[in-house]
């Protein structure tokens, strides 16, 4: 098989013609002047008896497209679960929000009733004629042993 080669075009070289260098056990031809494709490095070839393997290319296929699947619906799972736990830290946002608008409202209650209750007992004392204004008021810290 006799094959030309112009310039710009490539040749191709039969498996006859092309000589293996001395020492080599085995020798391909070059793939596309010299270049293999990387779609070409990515394809797997399994040989069995009696040439290719079909049937177990088209298990592997199956395989292939069961594990494509699985991920698929492994990947929708984790999309509902973050989907769900966004719901639930907004409803428990919410829940905190309002305790704590409680909380708010209760400490204005009772610093409200705190008032009130000092009022009252200004009132009384001031019905009984105590000078309580003028009076030194201590406070005596004792040091208890149990606190420390």
């Amino acid at each position: 098989m006799e094959l030309e080669q112009r310039e710009g075009t490539m040749a191709a070289v039969g498996f006859e013609e092309f000589s293996a260098p001395p020492g080599s056990e085995l020798a391909l031809p070059p793939l596309f002047g010299g270049h293999i494709l990387e779609s070409e490095l990515e394809t797997e070839v399994e040989f069995v008896s009696g040439g290719l393997g079909g049937s177990g290319l088209r298990e592997r296929d199956e395989e292939e497209e069961a594990a494509r699947g699985r991920r698929r619906r492994q990947r929708e799972l984790n999309r509902r679960k973050y989907q769900a736990l966004g719901r639930r830290c907004r409803e428990i946002e919410q829940v905190n929000e309002r305790v704590l608008n409680r909380l708010h409202q209760v400490q204005r209650i009772t610093r409200r009733l705190q008032q009130e209750r000092s009022r009252f007992l200004m009132r009384v004392l001031d019905s009984y004629g105590d000078d309580y204004r003028a009076s030194q008021f201590t406070i005596v810290l004792e040091e208890h042993r149990d606190c420390l």
